[in-house]
């Protein structure tokens, strides 16, 4: 395991740290905030996740299945926060 990939996967876990937190503190002030920093935190898990996975287990089908997953739940938090910013937007 190199140096990078232990930083990587610091970094992402560290980074997925705030929105958990975010989550825990909004579950019951604002649940669909709470959610969106869930699903954020989740994300960067994975995604911290996958470095250890293809540094421990080399590039391969599997070291792409975690980070496909990875992308996915980012794309699925990019497609939930503008929708709800739209809708908040509205007013509704």
């Amino acid at each position: 395991m190199s140096a990078w990939d232990v930083a990587s996967f610091a970094g992402f876990a560290a980074a997925g740290v705030p929105p958990a937190y975010f989550a825990l503190r909004l579950r019951a002030t604002n649940r669909p905030f709470a959610g969106l920093s869930l699903l954020l935190a989740v994300a960067l898990f994975v995604h911290s996740a996958f470095h250890v996975f293809r540094a421990l287990a080399g590039p391969g089908p599997g070291a792409e299945a975690v980070e496909t997953v990875s992308a996915a739940l980012v794309l699925v938090f990019a497609l939930s926060y503008w929708l709800l910013r739209r809708r908040d937007s509205r007013g509704g």
